[in-house]
């Protein structure tokens, strides 16, 4: 019954018709009598594989069984209607027939009105095609009309709208009756149908408008109020509505009113997915085949064949391609978001292996599947070498990116740039070779002070360097400046000693100079240092973005392709994006992406097979990029995704100013914990002393002295403080309470 039937035209199939095939979601077409030629083309449009009706029974090209493989059989004596096969196209497509030849549990009908009043009670051969079938989730209009169809004359156009409505209408979430008649001139000789239909009215809740939709492909004006005055309807003006309401309004009464200005395709051409469900918890290996043992929900009474669509946190996230399916199972094609398997014959329990990739292996099969050749990039290595030592979302935190940055140390592409910048402004060839000089005997790695490290703000720059100190990338150091060759130079805090020894001259020298306070200076690791001058970072920051916005993700940070036709590309990131394969450029500014450069990425982009084109800069993209950009995805069908430094580097928000009351309460919470780790009686860690300190501070993050200070002091005065904590707390309790009672009388 939820099998639709659609007309090969000459020019293919109606809009209406390939409308339906698309809602209904089939599986194949099965070609009936159309030309096979039309037919293949028709189901080459529609992406569909092509069956014709000879083959159906050929147990090496499709499987099918009869309805009566799922049907519960009742009492003989009650058995369904079916029509004769040389009935009426309206019987036929009301109840269905029985198949010369073979036995099924249904007894044909001769009566007319028979064939009325069956499907007001759903007791027709057709409807028990529908025996266990299941909807797992469908969108609904809730309550609608009757819909009843009127046929005169032959009935083929009726008959099959009436067919192909009743195919796309959601067998259990949607309250949608539909009958379809003759004409007047037959109903009115019913005995008793106007009073079935009438108690059929007046048993549904008032929750649509009119009571009748009638719709007719053959009737004219005037026989369809011909049989509306036989089944006792009133015509209606009240404006259309269908839905649900919670509670439901009383029952309908007489008179029950209709409409012959109403659509019911509206109704049912929503989306919806069949299926009876169950549910299993299955072991998953990463490494291996795992084995999905369940009972499978349908029951069979003999042999047969199904579909099994399998869904789960283990697919989530990989692209519907279809070698990712075969990479879990050879036989495995993706549909509707799941994936599918044919099972021939159908058991009661089933077991089945599959394995599932790793978004790393979907990655390298994606790339597989459109080039001759591939593999990480001289930047990608750095840059996946980079990203295993560590957590790279820690650069989308305040001035982390930016203090990276600022310690980066500049070679040989800042060296070609100042040369250029100072050539163009036509500076003399003594200041070419200073400069040249200059960076050619700097083989020492670029530090500094945290209140030198531009493009942060004050308050984030140490939290920031500690950061990159946290994850390996950066390291804490003391600078050494020699009274004889003048030079300066940084000396790793594990690597002090009273009298550093200057690693130029060999003279002693001092880690201050002229009276100035000993300051601590960072700078970056040999490799985080040659990696972000090779312009890492920011691909590094990109895929963080991405990652954070869309956890199932998995992305390659460079990589160097080589297509079937010998042509090699290099493109910045590609990889998976929760389900979607993305690939893109990223440039540290803006101004590199001019049209040359964003037909190059997104013609890439296409060729590697993206469903998303990725344009990325860590400075503003303006408008006119993104039009250019946008108008070109369009074209290559790609969905365009632009991140920039409003997504990147946010400005960050202003801390709304504490109150009195808020400082109070962070100090009570604070002296609270406090307590409660001294009254425990074990020795306090550095940790919870962090905690304490960010508690007190309203969530601030403490300075790493202030965590040393305080782990100190009450290691070596345990008692005391906790002897002083009581008093504190009362203190603390009295001054909320005074403050509270202010607040209230003002």
């Amino acid at each position: 019954m939820t099998e639709p039937i659609v007309e090969a035209l000459a020019s293919g199939l109606s809009p209406l018709h390939e409308q339906t095939v698309r809602v209904a979601k089939v599986e194949a077409l099965v070609n009936i009598d159309a030309d096979p030629l039309a037919a293949e083309e028709i189901a080459a449009g529609l992406g569909l594989p092509l069956v014709a009706l000879a083959d159906m029974r050929k147990y090496a090209v499709v499987f099918t069984c009869s309805p009566a493989e799922v049907r519960e059989y009742t009492d003989p004596a009650y058995a369904p209607i079916a029509a004769s096969p040389t009935g009426q196209m309206w019987q036929l497509a009301v109840a269905g027939c029985v198949e010369p030849g073979h036995r099924e549990h249904a007894r044909v009908s001769e009566r007319e009105d028979e064939f009325g009043q069956c499907q007001m009670h759903s007791n027709t051969r057709i409807q028990g095609t529908v025996a266990q079938f299941g909807e797992y989730q469908s969108t609904t209009p809730g309550h609608t009309p009757l819909v009843l169809w009127v046929v005169e004359g032959e009935g083929l156009a009726d008959s099959l709208d009436f067919w192909n409505t009743r195919a796309l209408r959601p067998v259990d979430t949607i309250d949608m009756p539909m009958l379809l008649l003759p004409g007047a001139d037959t109903v009115k000789h019913w005995l008793n149908f106007p009073e079935q239909v009438a108690y059929l009215l007046g048993s549904r809740p008032g929750q649509f408008a009119p009571d009748v939709a009638l719709v007719s492909r053959s009737a004219s004006p005037e026989q369809l109020l011909e049989l509306a005055s036989v089944l006792g309807l009133v015509p209606s003006h009240e404006e259309p509505k269908a839905g649900a309401r919670i509670p439901a309004p009383p029952a309908r009464n007489a008179p029950f009113t209709f409409r012959t200005d109403l659509d019911p395709t509206a109704w049912v051409t929503l989306e919806r997915h069949y299926g009876v469900p169950t549910s299993f918890d299955v072991q998953v290996f990463a490494d291996g085949p795992s084995t999905l043992r369940f009972t499978q929900p349908v029951r069979f009474n003999g042999h047969a064949g199904a579909l099994v669509r399998i869904w789960g946190e283990p697919l989530l996230g990989l692209p519907a391609r279809p070698s990712i399916a075969r990479l879990v199972h050879n036989d495995a094609e993706w549909r509707d978001g799941k994936l599918q398997l044919a099972f021939l014959p159908m058991s009661h329990q089933i077991a089945v292996q599959m394995t599932f990739p790793l978004l790393t292996q979907a990655t390298e099969q994606l790339l597989d599947d459109v080039t001759a050749a591939h593999q990480l990039s001289s930047a990608g290595r750095l840059g996946t070498a980079l990203a295993e030592r560590a957590d790279s979302s820690v650069l989308l935190e305040p001035g982390v990116y930016e203090a990276a940055i600022a310690l980066t140390t500049p070679r040989s592409k800042e060296l070609l740039k100042r040369l250029q910048e100072l050539r163009a402004d036509g500076a003399p060839d003594a200041d070419l070779a200073e400069l040249a000089a200059t960076w050619g005997g700097r083989s020492e790695r670029r530090y500094l002070p945290a209140d030198k490290v531009p493009n942060v703000r004050a308050e984030d720059r140490a939290a920031a360097l500690e950061r990159l100190c946290a994850l390996g990338w950066a390291e804490r150091g003391l600078e050494s400046t020699c009274s004889s060759c003048a030079s300066r130079s940084f000396v790793p805090l594990g690597q002090t000693s009273g009298s550093p020894q200057c690693p130029g001259c060999g003279a002693v020298s001092a880690y201050q100079s002229g009276g100035a306070p000993t300051v601590v200076h960072y700078r970056l690791d040999s490799f985080t240092d040659r990696a972000s001058d090779n312009g890492l970072l920011p691909h590094l920051l990109v895929i963080a973005e991405l990652c954070r916005r869309k956890p199932r993700s998995h992305f390659l940070p460079g990589t160097d392709v080589t297509f079937a036709d010998g042509s090699q590309e290099e493109v910045d990131i590609f990889g998976v994006w929760d389900g979607k394969v993305l690939s893109g450029e990223v440039k540290t500014s803006a101004s590199e992406f001019n049209e040359a450069q964003l037909r190059r990425d997104v013609a890439l982009s296409q060729r590697l097979g993206a469903d998303v084109h990725l344009l990325a800069s860590v400075t503003p993209v303006g408008v006119a990029v993104r039009d250019t950009a946008r108008k070109l995805c369009d074209a290559a069908g790609l969905e365009l995704e632009v991140l920039d430094q409003a997504d990147l580097r946010p400005a960050a928000q202003k801390p709304v100013p504490a109150t009195a009351a808020d400082g109070l309460g962070w100090l009570r919470a604070a002296m609270a914990e406090l307590a409660s780790v001294l009254d425990k009686g074990k020795s306090v860690k550095r940790g919870q002393v962090a905690q304490i300190l960010k508690a007190a501070s309203g969530g601030a993050a403490p300075v790493p002295g202030h965590i040393e200070a305080l782990t100190w002091a009450l290691t070596q005065h345990r008692d005391a403080a906790a002897d002083l904590l009581p008093g504190l707390l009362e203190a603390l309790d009295a001054a909320i309470h005074e403050h509270d009672a202010t607040e209230r009388e003002a």
